[in-house]
């Protein structure tokens, strides 16, 4: 299966991370320990895009309990992966916003 763009998905509906990020490094702080995916959209049904569309990366496990507890940090790295889905897809603002029930984190 593809998403609209042509990218494969796998098994469980991820894309390929738009990210340069990978299993093993942790995307934030670049340590090589265990990691795990994390989507940078969750909740009112966004999560599912952002699997299909490859707004992930991996995280070591302090870096994902700090997004997960740190609004800022959560609010930081929304605002990064908006910035690089809409130059990646070349989306408009509106594009964003349509995609993402208007919700706008820049």
């Amino acid at each position: 299966m593809k998403n609209e763009y042509g990218a494969k998905l796998d098994r469980n509906g991820y894309a390929p991370s738009i990210l340069d990020t990978e299993q093993g490094v942790c995307f934030r702080c670049t340590r090589g320990t265990d990691t795990a995916r994390h989507e940078i959209f969750y909740g009112n049904g966004v999560r599912p895009k952002s699997k299909r569309y490859g707004l992930w990366a991996d995280f070591c496990p302090y870096c994902h309990n700090l997004i997960h507890n740190n609004q800022k940090e959560d609010d930081e790295l929304k605002r990064f992966m908006q910035r690089a889905a809409m130059d990646y897809y070349g989306w408009s603002l509106y594009d964003w916003h349509r995609e993402f029930l208007d919700k706008s984190y820049l």
